[in-house]
């Protein structure tokens, strides 16, 4: 048997298994079946810049579509607590205890009202002075000024999620995924339990021909052709951005596409279809 070149596609669902997402990732590559894997075991004492940077971008997009899934605009919160200086944790460690002990008193708040614990995410970040400080997404069960109220350490700024009517959540994930992991590799965002886990589908059977595909090797990701060549594929849904590479070793062409559910031709600010 010959080796046959196809275009392989591969889309991260930011949804519950099996139901259509509001938002999906697509991504698109060649792919040459029947060729004999040339990969073995492979060992690495350290990660190279290049697989750093690699590692970093999969992570953001892994955020990305986990927050998509699970919190929606004018629905949920973000909160932004703060330390003040005389109640400063000695030690990441114990920040990270006094934030875990915050959403704990926010759950018994929660569960006093019949209500389940809040699903959130809570991101840690360290300033440019070296200062630790805190953002969290979470439900918006509550009211915001009990969630400020509850927090002791400082001062607490919960504003409710705005959504863009064309990227979403792009802007507060963009803020809060910078820096994914620290230099000791720690992971900088803790979710809760329960939280919707983003799933793949892959194909190899797309409306994308090869030479249609090649084609998009040379034109602006802006333009009208790749616009329509990407929703095409993709019914239902409306191209957000694009980011196109091309392997400097195979010369090959991989896209990253994100793209949100239409609704009535206008994607709804809670993230959900319009009749």
């Amino acid at each position: 048997m010959g080796i046959k070149n196809i275009i392989r596609k591969i889309t991260r669902n930011s949804s519950k298994q099996n139901v259509k997402a509001d938002y999906i990732q697509v991504s698109y590559f060649n792919f040459s079946e029947g060729a004999i894997p040339m990969w073995g075991p492979r060992r690495y004492r350290e990660t190279t810049p290049k697989q750093k940077r690699l590692n970093e971008k999969k992570a953001k997009r892994y955020f990305e579509a986990l927050v998509e899934a699970n919190f929606k605009g004018n629905r949920d919160f973000v909160a932004h607590p703060t330390f003040s200086d005389d109640k400063y944790p000695e030690s990441e460690e114990v920040a990270r205890k006094v934030v875990k002990n915050w959403i704990g008193r926010i759950n018994y708040r929660r569960r006093k009202l019949g209500m389940e614990n809040c699903k959130y995410i809570i991101v840690f970040e360290m300033s440019p002075k070296g200062r630790m400080h805190f953002h969290v997404l979470m439900d918006g069960g509550l009211p915001r000024e009990i969630i400020e109220d509850t927090w002791q350490h400082g001062y607490c700024n919960c504003d409710r999620l705005k959504s863009d009517p064309k990227i979403g959540l792009s802007k507060i994930i963009s803020y809060l995924s910078k820096g994914q992991e620290d230099e000791k590799n720690t992971k900088r965002w803790v979710p809760s339990k329960g939280l919707i886990k983003p799933w793949v589908s892959c194909s190899k059977n797309t409306k994308i021909s090869r030479k249609r595909y090649n084609k998009l090797r040379a034109i602006p990701e802006d333009s009208e052709f790749f616009r329509e060549t990407i929703e095409r594929d993709n019914p239902g849904y409306e191209l957000q951005s694009v980011e196109k590479t091309i392997c400097a070793e195979t010369g090959q062409l991989y896209l990253f596409c994100r793209m949100r559910l239409k609704a009535g031709g206008i994607i709804a600010q809670n993230g959900r279809t319009g009749n």
